[in-house]
């Protein structure tokens, strides 16, 4: 078994008002991941790779000074949301490869994470922790901006919301799968509890979204707001997750996905749109406000 010198390791705290998912999502997102991660506020970023599987590999190029420092390591262990684990190099600075383990506890509405280093060189352990710390502010300014009431996005063409609501689980489901309650936050239409069942979703915005503003017609023609429209259920398995089509590009259709949580008398209730739709500036008001969905 190997052994490392404790006073060869750092440990480095830190509280966010987000949920394990978001902040773990945050560390492998190609598409945002350079915005905060090894990020400074004078460079300039000019590479990202992430092959975010065990044995895949990072690539972080950002130029400061006139010059490209490279970050580099190798993915150990990956288990959303609690831990991550990859090498670490910077050649510029140092040619030894260490370690970074990133630990997530869910607290309250948050977590805590706790990044520990190891094999870090005794003269190197108070920039280090400089660097880190200033890394995490970067993660929490970002978090701060990109998972507001907008959603992030997490993946090519993926967006994700998350919100906490009122439970019990089933209780939420209803509001999912049964029309009148889905008439409520989002369009009516009956829904046969199986994948592969079509259902036709009849939209009334006008009553749900403080936007009044009239639907202009190729949005209702492409996303059917204030219209009726067809979809597919693709997935079904009550009362954690429904999957349906949305839309008809030229791609063919997207899919929207709702996945449920518990978390004690809470439920985590996470949105995932595979491609925004082209209605969503009316279909988010009413999302965003939980006590649609908190109520009865």
């Amino acid at each position: 078994m190997m052994t490392v010198d404790a006073d060869r390791i750092l440990h480095v705290a830190r509280h966010f008002n987000a949920s394990p998912e978001r902040v773990f999502d945050a560390w492998l997102n190609l598409d945002t991941a350079g915005k905060w991660l090894f990020a400074t506020p004078a460079g300039q970023m000019r590479r990202v790779e992430i092959d975010a599987r065990v044995g895949g590999k990072f690539v972080i190029v950002e130029r400061r000074d006139g010059e490209d420092v490279e970050h580099l390591g190798e993915y150990l262990e990956i288990d959303r949301p609690n831990r991550l684990v990859f090498t670490f190099t910077a050649p510029k600075y140092s040619s030894q490869i260490t370690r970074v383990s990133i630990d997530i506890v869910r607290a309250g509405n948050g977590c805590e994470l706790t990044l520990t280093h190891e094999e870090v060189l005794p003269e190197w352990i108070g920039r280090t922790r400089q660097g880190w710390d200033t890394i995490l502010d970067a993660l929490e300014n970002w978090l701060q901006q990109e998972f507001g009431d907008r959603g992030v996005l997490i993946g090519p063409g993926t967006v994700r919301i998350e919100r906490v609501l009122p439970g019990p689980i089933e209780r939420i489901w209803a509001y999912l799968a049964e029309s009148d309650k889905r008439a409520k936050w989002l369009a009516a239409g009956e829904m046969e509890p199986h994948a592969g069942a079509s259902v036709e979703l009849r939209f009334d915005h006008a009553s749900l979204s403080s936007n009044k503003a009239p639907v202009p017609d190729r949005f209702k023609e492409e996303g059917g707001c204030g219209a009726a429209t067809h979809h597919e259920v693709t997935r079904f398995e009550p009362p954690k997750l429904l999957s349906l089509t949305w839309g008809g590009g030229a791609d063919g259709p997207s899919e929207v996905t709702f996945e449920l949580t518990p978390r004690g008398d809470e439920v985590l209730l996470a949105f995932d749109n595979l491609t925004w739709p082209t209605c969503a500036h009316l279909i988010w008001p009413t999302l965003v406000n939980s006590s649609l969905l908190g109520s009865g």
